[in-house]
């Protein structure tokens, strides 16, 4: 099978063929959770909100494919290599297609994405406030009401104050073993 072309002129191609190619070079733009929990083996990270300012950590050797979990972000990603003279492709489907088609995966520590985080306390807020407020007293109606003018303005800003405070949790933080040289310091991967 060869490489197609969506309507947004961005090359795609299959995952089955990202696999049976050699010498690729395989940009995964999830967050580092997300690659830490599964990833495809010899895959490079770099975040997308990160990608144009580590470009020069790109390899200009090879055909580049950008990866992310559905191929959305991936296609932002491959947009963003194009305009810094990259010609790269996208891979069709993301690593759902990837782990759909049976192909090796190399798993890290599950963790539950933030943006399933988010929807868990969303839904549960909102329906908490909904049952306190018919059953209780109807000012608990402001529970819901505040739920909804946060996604609004997550909505329309491109910015979930939610996200970036689940982001920072102890939970969802990388461990990185200390290294003797460098003091021990460990943290999380931006």
């Amino acid at each position: 099978m060869s490489a197609q072309t969506n309507s947004t002129v961005c090359p795609q191609v299959p995952a089955a063929e990202v696999a049976s190619q050699a010498g690729l070079v395989l940009v995964d733009v999830r967050s580092p959770i997300e690659y830490e929990t599964e990833h495809i083996a010899g895959a490079i990270n770099l975040p997308l909100e990160t990608l144009e300012s580590r470009c020069e950590e790109v390899p200009r050797n090879g055909q580049l494919v950008v990866i992310c979990r559905s191929g959305k972000r991936a296609e932002r990603g491959a947009y963003a290599l194009m305009g810094r003279g990259f010609q790269p492709k996208v891979m069709e489907g993301g690593m759902i297609a990837w782990r759909k088609a049976g192909l090796p995966i190399k798993e890290g520590k599950r963790r539950l994405p933030i943006e399933r985080q988010i929807q868990l306390i969303v839904g549960s807020g909102v329906l908490t406030g909904v049952l306190l407020g018919v059953f209780v007293n109807p000012w608990f109606l402001v529970i819901p009401g505040f739920f909804g003018a946060g996604l609004t303005f997550a909505g329309l800003s491109g910015t979930c104050a939610l996200g970036i405070l689940l982001s920072k949790a102890p939970w969802n933080k990388l461990e990185i073993p200390s290294s003797p040289s460098k003091g021990g310091d460990s943290g999380c991967c931006s």
